[in-house]
């Protein structure tokens, strides 16, 4: 087994005085170095800074840091959509948005750790809250009738204070030989412990065999989503869409990291001709 190509992301999220967030998340390739950064207002998750720094490009050596003003004054949360688009436009590099995309997904997980501040009267009011509003988006909140351990069970606290999450994620790509080639991705959070593994056959990327692991989960519930990636099986990998990659892994009754693993797997298909 040959290893091909291998990204990395990190994501942290951190308390910066009493009312901003610090979030970045930093990428390192074989070709590429680059960071997204925001500074957010801990109440309101308003955007007062974002940046974006780059240390090398097609494997050049080279600093470059920018200011992404189209940011400033956005709300860091899931309605950041529209601006992420904006912040394509504006630096005209396809690495930004996913970057920046993984920046706010940090934010809104750090806010376990904010309810308070957020306006929350209690952890248990947060809890519901998410219940209610987020029904059917996950295995978990499409479960919550079966669900056994609560979330804030589950994480083990209610208040964090300096460091307030982190995530890792991984994809590598191998030649298995003779045609054959294996696409894993990791995921590990202070929340998750995701991973997967795909082999595909080369003359057409389609998936032979799949498998992966919930290794830490919200609840037993979730893991039953590994059991989607099944679906993937004959399926050609180039050029499949999140959607539709989303729709095979069983949508709200997936595992949205898991859909989020797979999806970037794949997407190193598309950056790289092997």
């Amino acid at each position: 087994m040959n290893s091909l190509f291998q990204r990395n992301w990190y994501t942290s999220v951190q308390r910066s005085g009493d009312d901003m967030l610090q979030a970045e998340t930093c990428y390192v390739d074989s070709e590429r170095e680059a960071a997204a950064r925001l500074l957010v207002n801990v109440k309101d998750f308003c955007v007062k800074e974002a940046v974006w720094e780059e240390h090398r490009t097609g494997g050049k050596p080279g600093t470059r840091v920018r200011t992404v003003p189209v940011l400033h004054g956005q709300e860091a949360y899931f309605n950041a959509g529209a601006a992420l688009q904006q912040v394509a436009q504006f630096l005209a590099d396809p690495l930004a948005v996913p970057l920046f995309a993984e920046t706010v997904k940090g934010v809104i997980q750090a806010e376990t750790f904010l309810w308070d501040l957020r306006g929350y009267g209690s952890a248990e009011e947060y809890s519901r809250y998410w219940g209610k509003y987020y029904a059917g988006s996950c295995r978990y909140y499409s479960n919550l009738d079966r669900v056994e351990t609560g979330w804030f069970e589950h994480v083990g606290e209610e208040q964090r204070e300096g460091n307030l999450f982190v995530r890792f994620k991984t994809q590598t790509f191998y030649s298995l030989g003779e045609g054959a080639y294996l696409l894993t991705g990791n995921l590990s959070d202070s929340f998750h412990q995701v991973s997967v593994n795909l082999e595909l056959a080369a003359e057409d990327w389609r998936v032979i065999r799949a498998a992966g692991t919930l290794h830490r989960t919200p609840d037993k519930v979730c893991r039953e989503a590994s059991g989607f990636l099944q679906e993937l099986v004959g399926t050609g990998l180039k050029g499949l869409g999140k959607k539709e990659i989303a729709g095979l892994l069983g949508k709200g009754q997936g595992c949205v990291h898991l859909i989020d693993l797979v999806s970037d797997a794949v997407h190193i298909l598309e950056l790289h001709r092997f």
